[in-house]
């Protein structure tokens, strides 16, 4: 009688571990607060996340990420606005991946503890902490999954010879690609598989590749129907050489030695100076004879290590290679191979005895470990995690930025005030940088400022950098030094003239001592932005008083149709609305006003409907 296979053997329970052990770190992650992009994510519906249609003709953020938007949107179908759901799937995402990794190794390598061990060290590695733990890295995580799953296809169609396993590649490929554009170039792989798996054959590997590049002239397509033009390089494609230099020896530093400072960078800063651009060679010398050697004695390892190098070139803002600005999430796709590679090399070296070497690997699983927790804990909370770049990254423009909002919403104006005005003189290169743009205007963003502006984003940034400018100026407003706000918001114009919330904002400090200025910007900032709700609350609110009342109300509908929350904007609705004696409108806008998040008073909403009563009578 045949003895009865049993289903959980050894292989599929080192499976479940693997997919626990990935999941355990983050746990804590699952009661985090909305970080960065995610409230838009969460409540807004934007970057297409509401529909079908809209995940591929609006743009995720500034990239065409479908996919991505997709995911979201399943999110948002049951979550119910909860940041949990979002959180879990992420985990989900990223333990499955791990699961795949270890089925990668296994038909790459064949031996299971080899692939166990390289889905326990993609699990625990730092550089998935940024993709896993906040909300917004969904799409380096779901990244990672598909080109791990594209991976085991292939290599199972080198193998197998199955065309099924051919046709899913290509279409997995795709969707891989429709996640995040940083994979597309993976699809070189394919015909170098043909060599790397048997064949020798280059008609072989031709037919291999036509299908392919079928699927890549599909996805440019769609990304000139539908997706946002590329940005490039700060520095133009000669500067992005020594930049591509500096970041392969930052993260593979990061790899080898995880650390702190790499899973909260999110500039070179931390890699300055010749020394990492020497590093960046070496490691690109050492990669390319490390894949002579590995094709001659084993070619399914050296295609992985191919894998890595196609996956890392595009690592940041496509078609930039990488920028100056590559956050530690943006590396999550090549962490699949880096896994595979690592318990590869383990097992091989353990095989041979070579111990020594053997041990800085369990260094670099037990020091994953321990900084991934850390990691994970940083993600869980805007206030610490803020915090925590602006320490390890001062220089970091938006970092600085949100640190400030962040402590602005605690009240604490005066040290928000101080990491703008840092962040301004830093990269200004001067503390009297406010009387340098009185004097020379636009022309004080000299070329040694805009590097550093650069520093910040990897491509021109100056118009954010102007935002930065007039987020200051909110501050000083705020502290009561109104006049120097007022010159610091100009600054921010000369800096920005075509930034809608500093033209607004500039508007608000001139309000009350030149109020026909004050509304010339205004109508500039609704100019430049048709939707700007807060800019139409206020400029139809000084309508209403000018007894522009048809104006008023278009404004003030807008507003609050746009953000009903605010309860002055309904009133003001309400008044102009009785001022052409629509008083049926005028009760809406007053049960508004009863509704909104920042309601009117009960007893100015009785008052108001009273009058509305008295008025209906006397027609």
């Amino acid at each position: 009688m045949e003895k009865k296979k049993r289903f959980f053997n050894n292989w599929r329970i080192g499976l479940i571990l693997v997919f626990v052990l990935s999941a355990i770190p983050y746990l804590p992650a699952l009661t985090g607060l909305p970080i960065w992009d995610d409230e838009q994510i969460i409540y807004t519906g934007l970057f297409g996340t509401r529909s079908l249609i809209g995940a591929f003709t609006h743009p995720f953020l500034s990239y065409f990420r479908p996919m991505t938007a997709l995911s979201f949107g399943l999110d948002a179908s049951y979550s119910h606005l909860n940041p949990f759901f979002y959180h879990q799937t992420n985990i989900l995402l990223h333990s499955i991946a791990a699961v795949l990794v270890a089925n990668l190794v296994l038909v790459v390598y064949r031996k299971p503890i080899a692939a166990l061990l390289g889905g326990l060290l993609f699990g625990v590695q730092p550089m998935q902490v940024g993709a896993t733990a906040w909300i917004g890295g969904r799409c380096d995580t779901l990244a990672a999954l598909l080109i791990t799953l594209w991976m085991i296809l292939i290599v199972r169609f080198f193998q197998e010879k199955k065309q099924w396993l051919f046709v899913s590649s290509i279409f997995v490929y795709l969707l891989a690609a429709l996640a995040k554009e940083q994979v597309a170039l993976i699809a070189v792989a394919v015909p170098i598989g043909a060599f790397a798996f048997g064949s020798r054959q280059v008609k072989d590997a031709a037919k291999l590749f036509i299908p392919y590049l079928g699927a890549i002239v599909l996805y440019a397509y769609m990304w000139l129907l539908w997706g946002p033009v590329p940005q490039g390089s700060a520095h133009g494609y000669g500067g992005m050489v020594p930049e591509a230099l500096r970041t392969l020896a930052f993260y593979t530093a990061a790899f080898i030695v995880p650390n702190k400072s790499s899973m909260l960078s999110f500039t070179l800063e931390n890699a300055p100076g010749p020394v990492w651009i020497v590093g960046g060679l070496a490691v690109a010398v050492s990669l390319l004879a490390l894949i002579v050697w590995a094709w001659k004695h084993h070619r399914p390892v050296s295609w992985l290590l191919i894998c890595a190098g196609l996956v890392y070139i595009p690592v940041s803002n496509f078609p930039t290679c990488p920028s100056l600005a590559v956050g530690p999430y943006r590396v999550a796709e090549s962490g699949t191979v880096f896994a595979c590679l690592l318990s590869i090399g383990a097992v091989w070296l353990y095989e041979r005895k070579q111990y020594v070497p053997l041990s800085l690997v369990a260094l670099n699983l037990v020091g994953s470990v321990l900084i991934s927790l850390w990691g994970v804990h940083q993600w869980t909370s805007p206030p610490v995690f803020w915090q925590s770049v602006v320490q390890i990254d001062p220089h970091f423009m938006s970092g600085t930025q949100f640190y400030a909002k962040v402590l602005s919403q605690q009240g604490k104006y005066k040290e928000a005030l101080a990491q703008t005005g840092y962040g301004i003189s830093w990269i200004m290169g001067t503390d009297n940088w406010l009387d340098k743009f009185e004097r020379d205007g636009s022309k004080a963003l000299t070329p040694d400022v805009l590097e550093r502006v650069n520093i910040n984003g990897g491509r021109p940034n100056i118009p954010p950098f102007g935002n930065y400018i007039g987020t200051h100026a909110y501050y000083l407003a705020k502290v009561g030094r109104l006049p120097e706000a007022r010159r610091v918001a100009k600054a921010g114009l000369d800096v920005a003239p075509k930034d809608a919330w500093i033209n607004y904002l500039y508007g608000r400090l001139l309000i009350q001592k030149d109020r026909v200025t004050a509304l010339q910007y205004w109508e500039k900032a609704m100019n430049l932005n048709p939707n700007y709700y807060d800019c139409a609350g206020s400029l139809g609110h000084e309508r209403l008083k000018d007894r522009n009342y048809k104006e008023a109300i278009r404004l003030l509908s807008l507003s609050t149709t746009g953000d009903p929350s605010s309860g002055r904007a309904w009133m003001d609705l309400a008044d102009a609305r009785i001022a052409i004696h629509d008083f049926s409108g005028a009760k809406q806008a007053v049960d508004g006003a009863g509704k909104a998040m920042f309601a009117a008073s009960k007893e100015m909403i009785e008052q108001k409907l009273l009058l509305i009563e008295k008025l209906e009578v006397r027609k």
